[in-house]
């Protein structure tokens, strides 16, 4: 996404001087390049010199028109054959004083001719400053790899420093690129390959695992148990270092147990079949012929919050009602003698990253993620429990109806199968966003 003067880097001159300043490797994955630069030269026998901006080390090629005045008297002029931009103040100039000086130069990576502008701002002695506005072409082609600053007389003396932002394009590559005030984002619904093309520091990863399918049932006095949403895991990375391809595996929902979603090395579990499976949440317990099943436990994996919630339990008082599939943000409810559990609703605590990927369940101006999938349908019943909110899936219809598929990229629990045969339904499939600091 479009950045906002994104440093790439910065040079200051050091004791003894430098003849040159230069950008070399500029990366070409922006549209735009700024250089902005305060300088002083070391000559004394004049008061200011001609500066130049050299692309890719050329001096010629070059054309350009500019305007200067002191707020005394204005002139102007053309420099047909170099690339004349701006002036620098000199030692032969008021003490210690720096000209001021920025190069706008748009599409320099594109193949056609370069165009730029620049104004520069200098005093010359104590009682006048110059203002310089240069409109230029670079009737090159060639993208800009490098850039070289001059003086026509004299070098640069030591504090004078340049830098080179970048405007415009991306950081990094790879899934749907978009943007809020804040971060740009990066996000992967199937798998695929993440790059970035600059050190980009400060980066987060929301990564979810496919949800677990619903139990299937195989006669009239059992239900089965929602599916777990597939674990979710926030994690924090201090730097993603330029020129590194990471793998991004989005896992796909369940028939049993989802499948794990990763970025590099961070891994989230597969959320746990409506069968008292364990999972990133686990699946709710089924009821099968008057027995209780336990609900599956979420995965901890020592990580804080953990990736998920426990699967409610199922329940055999008076009738057989299954429990819900665990979600992000709570666990699925127990099966009562009332009716099936519903799913544990999933996580609001990414609604923001929701609002700028269009990704998640929206509901009352919250995004979800991760809800576990509603315990199927029985007797008088005539559809089994909801899921939970973030694409946790309802469960069957009584008289062998199988439960809905989780929602899928959201990593939501499929709902578990009705009493009389309903056959089992996957979890939805799983998610991973990578957003980092515009």
């Amino acid at each position: 996404m479009a950045q906002a003067y994104v440093p790439i880097q910065t040079v200051t001159v050091g004791s003894g001087g430098s003849a040159l300043i230069e950008f070399t490797n500029i990366p070409q994955n922006y549209t735009d390049l700024v250089v902005k630069v305060s300088c002083r030269g070391d000559s004394t026998a004049t008061t200011f010199t001609a500066i130049r901006l050299l692309p890719n080390g050329s001096s010629s090629n070059g054309n350009t028109r500019w305007i200067r005045g002191n707020g005394a008297a204005a002139s102007s002029d053309v420099d047909a054959t170099g690339i004349y931009s701006g002036e620098s103040t000199t030692n032969g100039a008021t003490a210690s004083t720096f000209a001021n000086i920025e190069w706008y130069i748009p599409n320099y990576a594109g193949s056609t001719n370069k165009s730029f502008s620049i104004d520069s701002a200098h005093e010359t002695n104590e009682t006048t400053a110059y203002l310089h506005l240069v409109a230029g072409l670079w009737s090159q082609t060639t993208a800009i790899s490098s850039i070289t600053l001059d003086l026509a007389v004299g070098s640069f003396i030591q504090h004078s420093t340049a830098t080179l932002y970048g405007i415009g394009g991306t950081r990094a590559t790879g899934g749907t690129i978009t943007a809020d005030s804040t971060y740009t984002y990066h996000t992967f619904k199937s798998t695929g390959s993440f790059t970035a093309l600059e050190n980009i520091k400060g980066a987060e990863i929301l990564a979810i695992a496919g949800g677990g399918g619903g139990s299937s049932v195989g006669g009239s006095n059992e239900t089965g148990g929602g599916g777990g949403a597939g674990g979710l895991r926030q994690v924090q990375v201090p730097i993603l270092n330029a020129g590194a391809s990471m793998t991004v595996l989005v896992g796909a929902g369940g028939t049993v147990n989802g499948s794990n979603s990763s970025f590099g090395n961070i891994s989230v579990s597969g959320g746990g079949q409506g069968a008292g499976a364990s999972g990133g949440s686990g699946g709710g317990g089924l009821s099968q012929n008057g027995g209780q099943r336990i609900g599956g436990s979420g995965n901890t994996g020592g990580y804080n919050p953990s990736e998920g919630n426990a699967g409610g339990n199922g329940n055999n008082t008076n009738a057989s009602f299954a429990g819900g599939g665990g979600g992000a943000g709570a666990a699925g409810a127990t099966g009562t003698s009332g009716g099936s559990g519903v799913g544990g609703v999933g996580s609001t605590s990414y609604s923001a990253w929701g609002y700028a990927t269009s990704t998640g369940e929206l509901n009352g101006g919250v995004y979800y993620y991760a809800g576990g999938g509603g315990g199927g349908g029985f007797s008088g019943a005539t559809t089994g429990a909801s899921g939970g909110l973030g694409g946790g899936a309802k469960g069957g219809n009584f008289s062998a109806g199988t439960g809905t598929a989780g929602t899928a990229n959201t990593g939501g629990g499929g709902g578990g199968g009705a009493a009389g045969g309903g056959g089992s339904a996957s979890g939805g499939s799983g998610l991973v966003i990578i957003r980092y600091p515009n």
